[in-house]
């Protein structure tokens, strides 16, 4: 028999009890929920009120970006204001690895390598670094790139453009003008020398960026034009005459195998330099890859200058007194003792004129000069004339060159200095006690920056050249210059630097070289002249620095240069021929230029020049004709010459026009 036990009843809780506990249960939960929410609540306001650095740095790095804005470089511009420097905007060829299709890579890199000519591995290796967002591929890409870039339209290749320094005549005037990094920094001549001025200002910009690195605003082009423009250079250099003095240098450094060449063209009254040539030279717009191109020499090299210094020496020594305008002087056939050493001539002579003693180039007579003056008087001159101190030319590294001192100085090294041994000096300070000379013996300065002004045209600098020192009297500095005449007439060591037309005077000279403190074989062979020498308008100093090849006197390698230059100086600059003046010929020397009588097709006649037949050439050849003849050119069309007046055969003085109809 089975006992059944009967069901247990539990209690039933009532319904209001139920809902009390549920009630406290959420009490509890919502309690902790609010103090969890208090706590988060005090140290957001901890944070806000006064956050971590840490904290604060962390957030910057992720959340901003700062992009350091520079304004557009100012111009750099010739006299007529043609642009030597300028600013362009230029393509870069960029890539997003990550955006880039994964089927379509292979075609992109071989797309990119064709394009922008650069090798496979190259390209692939901006491909694989797909952890970053841009890769820089391609800078200053050419336009047509550009645009074959543009059409490959492949997701995650793109261009942008940055502003790039562009040099539009590329190596004239490299030396003077200089060049930029990438960075846009000066790094040498005028572009390092107002950097300051030419950069303009610049603007620190922050961009909020995501968590991808990707901008969320981009402020950039109204800030950019908040920035002010840099300033613009306006120069003395004209470029005419600076692409003829380079042209006429090359061609003298090349036939004479000669290691660099220095020119420079100065206008006697204003001190402004037209030209200023160095060989080697550099492409601004390419990267230089050494100093060798880069270096003005004829602002920092000092050199010996030899015999082109004698005219100083005989200036000083007629503003003294100690020597006079008729005096003759004993050049002791070419040989001479000075406390033991021998002077000598290269050629020797007896007693002869002062204005011999330039003529001939005699060391001899010189040193004599020299020694009458003494070291203190003649070093003084010297300095008063600009030697052993810099011009104060508007260009980096001047070189100031050296003079003795005179309280030190012996008496064979009085002598020496007298012919231009044992002393340095620069061609640019050449150039400025030349110009002096040529200026009736009040100094000049040479500068290159005619004004610096702003972009909206307003002149912030304008040069205003200051007064210059009477270093000798009109009267002397008259009587150098009609001496120095002497060089370029027939027997004289400048022949070659005669310009048709034109009275010339000038100095030839062909220094040692020194290495290591000791002179060797090497020369520099140099020509110094000033035209028309009956009121000079320009001085022009050429130097070409070791010869090699045939002579290396400067009368043969340097005059040249200078009769070039000057005769395309001449006409550009529309100076009148010397009335009287027919082409110098020089019996001992027929094969040279200037004793010729005859200027490229056109033949002298004793009174003028007879006229060849122009009719069908071309209007550059003409031109080139007509160069270096003093006549007057008059043209009327373009293309070859249809129609001369005067007729083939006509004789014309210098000075006289001829009239070549164009078609």
């Amino acid at each position: 028999m089975s006992l059944e036990m009967p069901p247990i009843e539990l209690p039933v809780e009532p319904p209001i009890e139920v809902r009390r506990r549920a009630v406290k249960r959420v009490g509890h939960v919502g309690g902790i929920m609010f103090l969890l929410l208090a706590i988060a609540g005090a140290r957001g306001v901890q944070l806000a009120l006064a956050p971590d650095p840490r904290t604060l740095e962390s957030a910057g790095q992720t959340r901003w970006v700062e992009t350091m804005l520079q304004a557009e470089r100012g111009d750099i511009l010739d006299r007529d204001g043609r642009r030597l420097a300028t600013t362009a905007s230029t393509p870069n060829v960029f890539v997003d690895p990550a955006e880039v299709p994964a089927g379509q890579h292979a075609t992109a890199i071989d797309a990119l390598s064709r394009i922008l000519d650069r090798p496979v591995g190259e390209i692939a290796a901006a491909f694989s670094r797909t952890a970053a967002r841009y890769v820089l591929v391609a800078r200053n890409v050419h336009p047509s790139q550009e645009v074959a870039v543009r059409q490959l339209d492949i997701p995650g290749i793109g261009i942008e453009r940055e502003n790039r320094r562009v040099y539009p005549e590329e190596a004239m005037a490299a030396s003077v003008i200089g060049f930029v990094d990438r960075d846009g920094d000066g790094k040498s001549g005028l572009e390092r020398r107002f950097d300051d001025a030419l950069r303009g200002g610049s603007l620190v910009v922050q961009r909020r960026r995501d968590a991808q690195g990707f901008s969320v605003e981009d402020p950039l082009d109204l800030a950019t034009r908040r920035l002010s423009r840099g300033d613009d250079l306006h120069l003395t250099i004209d470029r005419t005459l600076q692409r003829a003095t380079e042209r006429s240098l090359e061609k003298a450094v090349t036939t004479s195998g000669a290691m660099a060449g220095y020119a420079v063209v100065l206008d006697v009254k204003t001190g402004e330099v037209l030209a200023l040539a160095n060989l080697p030279t550099f492409n601004p717009n390419l990267p230089p890859l050494d100093d060798g191109g880069q270096r003005n020499r004829a602002v920092q090299d000092a050199i010996e200058p030899g015999s082109i210094f004698k005219p100083f020496t005989v200036a000083a020594g007629l503003e003294a007194g100690v020597i006079h305008r008729d005096e003759s002087m004993d050049c002791e056939m070419g040989g001479w003792f000075v406390g033991g050493s021998r002077i000598g001539d290269d050629h020797p002579h007896g007693v002869v004129s002062l204005t011999e003693v330039i003529k001939y180039s005699s060391n001899i007579a010189s040193a004599k000069i020299g020694l009458k003056l003494g070291t203190k008087r003649f070093v003084t001159k010297l300095r008063e004339f600009g030697f052993g101190a810099p011009t104060g030319i508007e260009l980096p590294w001047e070189d100031a060159g050296r003079i003795r001192n005179p309280d030190k100085m012996r008496t064979i090294e009085l002598a020496t200095t007298s012919f231009g041994q044992g002393l340095t000096t620069t061609p640019i300070q050449l150039a400025a006690a030349l110009a002096t000379l040529a200026n009736g013996g009040q100094t000049v300065t040479p500068h290159l920056v005619r004004r610096v002004q702003d972009p909206d045209g307003v002149p912030e600098h304008i040069h205003r050249p200051a007064p210059g020192r009477q270093v000798v009297s009109p009267e002397v500095a008259r009587d150098v210059i009609h001496m120095m005449e002497s060089v370029i007439e027939p027997g004289g060591t400048g022949t070659r630097a005669a310009v048709p037309g034109y009275r010339v005077a000038g100095k030839t000279g062909t220094a040692e070289k020194v290495t290591n403190g000791a002179y060797n074989e090497a020369r520099i062979s140099s020509f110094v002249g000033v035209i028309p020498a009956e009121d000079p308008v320009i001085a022009i100093v050429v130097s070409v620095d070791e010869p090699t090849i045939g002579s290396r006197y400067g009368g043969i390698v340097a005059a040249p240069v200078f009769a070039e230059v000057a005769a395309v100086a001449m006409r550009h600059l529309g100076v009148a021929p010397s009335v009287g003046v027919a082409p110098q010929v020089d019996p001992a020397n027929p094969e040279t230029p200037a004793a010729s009588a005859t200027v490229q097709g056109l033949t002298w006649a004793g009174t003028g020049w007879r006229l060849p037949d122009f009719r069908a050439l071309p209007m550059r050849e003409a031109l080139a004709s007509l160069q270096g003849s003093g006549l007057g050119v008059e043209l009327a069309g373009s293309g070859h010459v249809a129609e001369q007046l005067p007729l083939p055969g006509s004789i014309l003085a210098p000075g006289q026009p001829i009239t070549l109809v164009l078609r």
